[in-house]
């Protein structure tokens, strides 16, 4: 399993400064196939600047959830680093 990329992630507005609540698509190789999904995921700042992301998948994923979410965490703060995100 690989994530190759996030892609059409949108930022749904909240009022809360410190929790950022977006979605988007996953594309991801499994089992040597590439397989697009839709997330949805929440980066939250706690108070000492450290920040918590949690990972939702909305569709049907035929693969163990606790690798391919942490493989979407370590994506989506590599893309919040780089200030990639909207």
């Amino acid at each position: 399993m690989k994530i190759l990329e996030l892609k059409d992630i949108s930022r749904k507005e909240t009022h809360i400064y410190y929790r950022r609540i977006f979605n988007g698509t996953a594309v991801m190789e499994l089992m040597h196939k590439p397989v697009e999904k839709r997330i949805e995921f929440i980066i939250e700042t706690t108070p000492m600047g450290k920040k918590h992301i949690s990972v939702s998948l909305i569709d049907h994923v035929e693969y163990p959830l606790m690798p391919l979410i942490n493989s979407l965490r370590t994506k989506i703060a590599e893309l919040d680093a780089e200030g990639v995100l909207p």
